[in-house]
C-alpha cells in the first residue's frame, strides 16, 4: 500500500514536517556524495551499546549523537523516498495535533525509541541502524489516535493495474502494525536488514504518546470549561 495524502488533516503548511525531510534530504545527499564509509562514521549498533554498559568501551554522548544521526540516513532511493512519502502524509496533521515544539521534540525522541527497541530485541547485533523508518512509525501511532476517522489515499498495485482507493486510516495503521509485528515475531534469531522491532517500538510509542495528550488535554479542557 503506497498513501499518497490523507482526507482531513495535511491541509496547510506543516513546517517542523517540511524541515524534517529537507534535513534527511540533506543527510541522504551527503551519503550519495560520500558513499558507503559515511554509516561508519556516523552511526550506531546495539553492540555499541552493550560493550559501553558492560566493558565501559566507547562515549557514552557519541554514541547518542550517532543513533541521533543514523535516525537521518537511509540505506538508498527507495529506503529514502518511501520513508519520506509516509512522513510527508502522516507527519502534518501529528504536527497539527502536538503543535510545533511538541511534534519536533516528539519525533527526536521517537529516533531513540526505535534505536532502543531493536537493541533489547538483538542487544549482541554489530549492525547499524539507520533510517527514519522508526520515528515516522511512532508519527503513524499517533495519527491513528488523533484521525482515527480519516481516510488515507492509497495506491495498491494489483499485478498490471493501479487501483486508487480511500482506506479508513484505522484499518491502514493496524493493518501496517500488524504486517510489521508478524515480521518482527518471524525475525527473531535471524539476521534481516530491515529494524522491525524499531517500527515497532515507535508506533506503540506514538500511540501512548497520542493517548496521554489526548488526555491531557482533555482533562485540561474540562477544567476550564468547569470554571
Amino acid at each position: 500500500m503506497i498513501p499518497v495524502r490523507d482526507t482531513i488533516a495535511s491541509k496547510g503548511i506543516a513546517f517542523i514536517t517540511l524541515s524534517l525531510i529537507m534535513l534527511n534530504a540533506v543527510v541522504f545527499i551527503e551519503e550519495v556524495r560520500i558513499g558507503p564509509e559515511i554509516i561508519q562514521l556516523y552511526s550506531a549498533s546495539p553492540l555499541d551499546i552493550l560493550m559501553w554498559l558492560t566493558k565501559g568501551k566507547g562515549n557514552l554522548i557519541g554514541i547518542h549523537k550517532a543513533i541521533f544521526i543514523s535516525g537521518f540516513m537511509h540505506g538508498g532511493y527507495i529506503h529514502f523516498f518511501g520513508n519520506m512519502l509516509f512522513l510527508y502524509v502522516f507527519g502534518p496533521g501529528v504536527e497539527k495535533a502536538f503543535g510545533r515544539l511538541r511534534y519536533a521534540l516528539f519525533y527526536c525522541i521517537a529516533i531513540f525509541v526505535a534505536f532502543y527497541t531493536h537493541a533489547i530485541i538483538y542487544p549482541h547485533s554489530d549492525i547499524p541502524i539507520i533510517g527514519a523508518s522508526g520515528a515516522i512509525a511512532a508519527v503513524m501511532g499517533s495519527y491513528l489516535i488523533f484521525y482515527p476517522r480519516a481516510r488515507v489515499v492509497t495506491i495498491i498495485p494489483i499485478f498490471f493495474f493501479i487501483e486508487i482507493v480511500k482506506i479508513p486510516s484505522v484499518i491502514f495503521m493496524i493493518g501496517w502494525f500488524i504486517l510489521q509485528g508478524a515480521n518482527g515475531l518471524l525475525s527473531i534469531g535471524t539476521q534481516t536488514p530491515i529494524a522491525w522491532w524499531a517500527h515497532i517500538g515507535g508506533f506503540i510509542m506514538g500511540v501512548l504518546v497520542g493517548l496521554r495528550y489526548r488526555l491531557f488535554k482533555g482533562k485540561n479542557h474540562s477544567r476550564i470549561y468547569q470554571v
